[in-house]
């Protein structure tokens, strides 16, 4: 089965490799540091028989960080795949650094063309501008309702940052539970509010 992996591109400039190895609640056994956590993940499940497709989403900056950070997660990724020989593709959406509801239905449409039937989907929302993951949340609902896609994994990778501003104590979260509550609240039917949040309890008692 293809996998598809959409990662948000930071705009920020000299990003910093982090281990994110035994953190948050993923648990990642990948002792390399990387830049971008989803590669934590995938790293540990690449075989050589994979068929992936990268989506790197690239918010157009004038300093023109993104594309080099572009260039930074391919170069990532191939690193990673030296050696297991999978079949991986890149490509890139450049997407203006617009917060209008034109400019969102421009988002979501070329994500939703990106996607493939009957394909496992991974998300990295680590980066990139905030109401991006609102509209990637949209978009995979949009795969899974009617494009038989499999959403297996949405992460974001946590850091602080000491004194001299420099990222430190990195924790990998899989937040996939966040669409899954998303799509739960647009499709609960409830008589009343406390029935409703009977409901949210037992969503998260899981």
């Amino acid at each position: 089965m293809k996998r598809i992996i959409f990662c948000d591109i930071p705009m920020k400039k000299d990003l910093d490799a982090m281990v994110y190895a035994g953190t948050g609640n993923i648990n990642s056994g990948y002792s390399k540091p990387v830049v971008f956590p989803i590669n934590a993940i995938i790293a540990e499940t690449l075989k050589k028989n994979d068929d992936i497709k990268v989506v790197l989403l690239r918010t157009i900056d004038k300093a023109g960080n993104s594309g080099k950070n572009c260039g930074l997660f391919m170069q990532e990724l191939d690193t990673i795949n030296e050696d297991i020989g999978a079949k991986i593709s890149y490509e890139t959406l450049d997407l203006e650094f617009k917060e209008t509801k034109d400019n969102h239905e421009i988002r979501l449409k070329a994500m939703l063309d990106k996607v493939e039937e009957n394909s496992q989907i991974f998300a990295d929302i680590t980066f990139g501008p905030k109401p991006l993951p609102m509209i990637l949340m949209c978009v995979l609902s949009f795969a899974e309702k009617f494009l038989n896609c499999d959403v297996k994994s949405v992460v974001y990778g946590k850091v602080s940052f000491g004194q001299d501003n420099k990222a430190c104590s990195p924790e990998l979260f899989d937040v996939t539970s966040l669409y899954y509550l998303n799509n739960l609240t647009n499709s609960m039917v409830a008589s009343d509010g406390k029935e409703a949040r009977k409901n949210l309890d037992e969503f998260f008692s899981l």
